[in-house]
C-alpha cells in the first residue's frame, strides 16, 4: 500500500467558495489539505477547524509570484501527490476600457496565475487526479464595466479545456463551476456599492436579485461547494473540459 497521503491543494481558500469547498472536504478523513490563499489568519482559522484525522497545511502566498510559488508551495509540497486540485482565487475589479493598469492586474490574477500555477503543480499531479477550477457566469456572457474579468473567466474555459485533453492520458481530469450571484463577502461589497449608486437599501438591492432568479433565491457558497466536491470524485469519473454552471435557472440553460 502506498504511503502517500491523499494530498489535496485549494487556492483562495480563506474566504468565499475556497473556504466552503475547504470545509466540506476537511469532513472527509484521511485527506491532507493544503490552503493557500493571501490572508494568513482566516487560512489559520480555517486550519483550527480541522477535526481529528485530517492534516491541514497552509500557505499565505501570493500566486502571481511565480518566485513565492517557487520558494514556497513546491517546497510545502515536497514528494507528495497531488489528489485534487481546486482553483478558486480570483479578484473582480471593474475597468473601463482604457484602464489597462487594472486589466493587467485582473488577467494577472485571475487567468496567468492559474496556468503558471498549473504548469507548477502538472509533474506533481497524481494520475487520475482531478482539477477544478472557479470560472464564473461571466466566462459565457459580458457585463458593462467589465471587460477584463469577463475575458479572464472566458480565458479560464479555454485553459480548462486544453489542459483537459493535455492530461487526459494520464486520467486526469479538468473541469469548471460556472457560478452567477454566489452570496459571498465579495458579491455583498458589490451589492452594497450598487445599493449606494442607486440610492436604496442593501435589503431592496438583495431582494430585486433574487426576483430575478427563477429559484428565487441566491446561490450559496455550499452550493458551488457541493458541485465542486462531486466533480472531484469518483462518481464523476467520465466527466472531464466541462462547464458546469450554478445559477439557480438565471441564465435559462445558457
Amino acid at each position: 500500500m502506498s504511503s502517500q497521503p491523499f494530498t489535496v491543494v485549494i487556492t483562495g481558500a480563506a474566504s468565499g467558495i475556497g473556504a466552503a469547498i475547504s470545509q466540506q472536504l476537511m469532513a472527509m478523513p484521511g485527506r491532507h489539505l493544503i490552503l493557500l490563499d493571501r490572508q494568513a489568519d482566516a487560512l489559520a482559522e480555517q486550519a483550527a477547524t480541522a477535526p481529528p484525522g485530517v492534516v491541514v497545511e497552509t500557505l499565505a502566498i501570493d500566486l502571481t509570484s511565480t518566485e513565492q510559488l517557487a520558494t514556497g508551495l513546491v517546497p510545502l509540497l515536497a514528494d507528495n501527490r497531488i489528489h485534487e486540485l481546486v482553483i478558486s482565487h480570483g479578484i473582480a475589479d471593474e475597468n473601463q476600457l482604457d484602464q489597462c493598469e487594472i486589466w493587467d492586474k485582473v488577467l494577472l490574477t485571475n487567468l496567468t496565475s492559474v496556468q503558471r500555477l498549473l504548469a507548477v503543480l502538472e509533474p506533481r499531479l497524481a494520475d487520475g487526479a482531478s482539477v477544478v477550477i472557479v470560472s464564473s457566469i461571466l466566462g459565457l456572457i459580458g457585463k458593462k464595466a467589465n471587460s477584463a474579468y469577463c475575458a479572464s473567466k472566458h480565458g479560464l474555459l479555454g485553459l480548462v479545456k486544453a489542459t483537459a485533453l493535455d492530461l487526459a492520458s494520464r486520467r486526469i481530469r479538468v473541469n469548471a463551476v460556472l457560478p452567477s450571484w454566489v452570496d459571498t463577502p465579495m458579491l455583498r461589497r458589490e451589492v452594497r456599492r450598487q445599493a449606494d449608486l442607486t440610492g436604496i437599501a442593501e435589503a431592496d438591492m438583495l431582494r430585486r436579485i433574487k426576483k430575478r432568479i427563477p429559484l428565487r433565491a441566491m446561490v450559496e457558497a455550499s452550493d458551488v461547494a457541493h458541485a465542486i466536491q462531486f466533480l472531484l470524485s469518483a462518481q464523476s469519473r467520465m466527466i472531464t473540459a466541462q462547464s458546469l454552471v450554478i445559477d439557480g435557472g438565471d441564465g435559462c440553460g445558457l
